[in-house]
């Protein structure tokens, strides 16, 4: 979950999750897994970067994309 973009997703063994969303600003935000999954679950912390679409494009063009 990161609470400030508003982003809540579960995770199921085996599967991909992807999500889509659009950021009002560029930054790094920060949040926490808030279910009960398993052995250190207090410790899984989730980090995302919001990038500029110019930012974007150079990222997936130094990877090959």
């Amino acid at each position: 979950t990161i609470p400030s973009a508003g982003i809540k997703s579960d995770a199921v063994p085996g599967r991909i999750n992807q999500i889509t969303t659009i950021l009002s600003r560029p930054g790094t935000l920060s949040g926490q897994c808030l279910e009960i999954c398993g052995a250190n679950h207090s410790f899984i912390f989730i980090s995302i970067s919001a990038l500029t679409p110019n930012e974007f494009i150079n990222s997936m063009t130094s990877l090959g994309g």
